[in-house]
């Protein structure tokens, strides 16, 4: 008798290793979204809001090219950890995973920090606030879990080649 697949081996359209991970997909998909809206014509670096992070060296082009460049390889080690258990070979695509949510709450959190520093000085603060502060801690959360994923995939593996030794 046929058992549909448990919690362990959900059917998923990003691949089997991509379950519960839709959080890090849309940040993926808002880090490209972000390059593209940089890259377009237009000073969106000089909005008020925004300034202090183009006054200490950040412009647009730089910005684009950093959220599209970590886009990039997040969508790219997503998409393989969801294609391929990379704990065949080693767990490298949890570890970029993890790097790059790293980054992006370096970068959600600099850009809270930006708007708060601003709500001092404007009438009232801006509603984005609280969107990029919990955007920094989920990714930081994110962060956590895909390197949990990368040690669980080592050991994982080290268990399946000594059993495999013990086989031969």
């Amino acid at each position: 008798m046929l058992f549909p697949a448990g919690p362990s081996t959900p059917a998923h359209p990003a691949g089997a290793y991509s379950f519960n991970r839709l959080f890090e997909w849309a940040m993926a998909v808002m880090m490209l979204l972000i390059a593209v809206t940089l890259a377009m014509p237009g000073d969106t670096m000089e909005r008020a809001a925004l300034k202090p992070i183009a006054d200490i060296g950040f412009n647009e082009g730089n910005m684009a090219f950093f959220f599209g460049a970590v886009g990039v390889l997040r969508v790219t080690a997503l998409w393989l950890n969801g294609h391929i258990n990379n704990g065949v070979t080693k767990p490298n695509g949890a570890n970029i995973r993890a790097v790059c949510s790293g980054l992006g709450a370096l970068v959600m959190g600099q850009l809270t920090l930006a708007l708060v520093v601003d709500a001092f000085t404007a009438e009232a603060p801006s509603f984005i606030i609280p969107v990029f502060g919990t955007l920094t801690i989920f990714e930081a959360i994110s962060c956590y879990v895909a390197r949990l994923d990368a040690v669980d995939r080592r050991s994982r593996l080290g268990r399946a080649l000594a059993a495999l030794e013990r086989v031969k």
